[in-house]
């Protein structure tokens, strides 16, 4: 791989200045906070009956609980997908309570989320011929099977090769945190070519809830949506969960349409219109629901973030996407122009990941991503620059019988006959991690070479290494 294809110099510099909707029976109808506000590890969201009146300096946002359907664009809403296993046997006293014939059913768990019973939620897929015929839920968590918890297809098409979609009604599943919370999914069942006899069956899950509400602010209406991002019914959880904050007119604008919401990593600070606000969750009394998401301006001043390259002569590179957190809390995800330049509040930020675009003509050629980066300090009046790039090549090598060991060391000679593994690693100057280098359709990544030496130096064997 010649130079230009990966060394790089990236500097970050930082200023100062100063600066139909489905209710569910379980929610409630007004939601009432508890004296006590949930931890750090969870947020706030609004009302979608109206804005919500506020106390001086805060937004507040009352929250309410929407189960998602088939309708046009409803699918496009929810949080995280999730690729299923399936098994062939019934796992649960549930599923075995189906009685379905051998090699008609496929078994399958909620990743997180229990039944009140506590045994966990799993749900079975009936198979006749080649497609899936019905869908079984412990919508009760009684462990029995009643006949209307069995779940049709849904008489919504979705396009190829998606398959048969599959709602459940709303139903209450314990959180791992012993909660219980409202809840529903999207289970779409994707067939693709036959196995061993058996045609195969692809089972994706989603999401089919959120948490929203409408706050005003500045006297504009703003509505915001709570996303659940590892299926564990709490959409509260810093870093882990997902949130859209708009413009209400906005919003209206995308009812009825598939595209997807614009999503960002729950955080502590949430930054509207050039400023920021802090974020805070109050429960209802029973601790069981969010209640109500408050904002609060931020009086942090902020530090402007500047993104610049330098490499080996004549390459054009750009930031494409960077991810900063700070403390567990707080947690910027920047694209685009945001990821270039932007202002946020004054601290210390983890340069967690990132992806670089770069080449030699435009910055489109070549791309990289990286972990493990530097923590960036914004502090007032001081500029901070960041330093990434010069990427290295190192490679650990160890013997292939020691791979899997913890007390394995790398070693640099071997006898002949050994047989080895070699795990390249690409560190920057800042100790950043490179991982895939990406070529365009043009640009073909060279294949790497491999050379032996003997004790004295000398080569005993090179070789190009086969992608496969």
């Amino acid at each position: 791989m010649s130079r230009k294809t990966w060394v790089l110099l990236v500097g970050v510099c930082v200023f100062l200045a100063a600066g139909s909707r489905t209710a569910f029976s379980g929610a409630p109808d007004s939601a009432k906070p508890n004296a006590g506000q949930i931890t750090a590890e969870k947020a706030d969201v609004g009302t979608a009956a109206g804005p919500a009146k506020t106390n001086a300096g805060e937004i507040t946002f009352e929250l309410k609980y929407r189960g998602l359907s088939e309708a046009k664009g409803e699918m496009g809403i929810g949080g995280s997908w999730a690729f299923l296993n399936p098994a062939d046997e019934a796992p649960s006293s549930f599923t075995k309570d189906l009685n379905l014939p051998s090699g008609k059913g496929l078994y399958f768990s909620l990743p997180r989320l229990q039944t009140q019973s506590g045994e966990g939620e799993w749900l079975a897929l009936e198979i006749d011929g080649d497609k899936s015929a019905a869908l079984y839920m412990d919508l009760d968590g009684d462990c029995k099977f009643s006949p209307s918890e069995r779940i049709l297809p849904s008489k919504e098409l979705l396009p190829a090769p998606l398959g048969p979609l599959y709602v459940t009604p709303d139903f209450k599943g314990k959180t791992p945190k012993g909660k219980e919370s409202p809840y529903r999914v999207f289970l779409m069942d994707r067939t693709n070519g036959v196995s061993q006899g058996k045609m195969r069956h692809y089972l994706v899950l989603r999401p089919a809830c959120l948490w929203e509400g409408v706050g005003s602010i500045a006297g504009k209406s703003f509505h915001l949506i709570l996303f659940d991002g590892n299926f564990d019914g709490l959409f509260t959880e810093f870093g882990e969960d997902s949130y859209a904050l708009m413009p209400e007119a906005d919003y209206l604008k995308t009812q009825g349409k598939s595209t997807p919401l614009p999503r960002e990593p729950l955080s502590g600070l949430v930054p509207i219109e050039q400023q920021f606000y802090s974020l805070r969750l109050e429960s209802t009394p029973d601790g069981l629901q969010p209640a109500k998401a408050i904002l609060k301006r931020s009086e942090i001043p902020l530090g402007k973030i500047v993104f610049e390259f330098k490499g080996t002569e004549g390459v054009k590179a750009e930031l494409s996407s960077a991810y900063l957190t700070q403390g567990g809390k707080v947690f910027f995800n920047l694209t685009g122009i945001e990821a270039k330049e932007r202002e946020l509040p004054g601290g210390s930020y983890q340069v967690e990941n990132g992806f670089i675009r770069y080449g030699s003509v435009k910055p489109d050629e070549w791309g990289v991503n990286f972990r493990n980066g530097s923590e960036i300090t914004v502090a007032a009046g001081t500029p901070c620059i960041v330093r990434l790039g010069q990427p290295k090549l190192t490679p650990t090598v160890t013997k292939e019988q020691d791979r899997y060991s913890p007390e394995a060391k790398p070693e640099t000679a071997f006898k002949k006959g050994d047989e080895i593994y070699c795990s390249p690693e690409i560190k920057g100057m800042a100790g950043e991690q490179y991982g895939r280098f990406y070529g365009s359709s043009t640009n073909k990544a060279p294949e790497p070479q491999v050379r032996i030496q003997d004790a004295n130096g000398k080569e005993v064997v090179s070789a190009s290494m086969q992608y496969g």
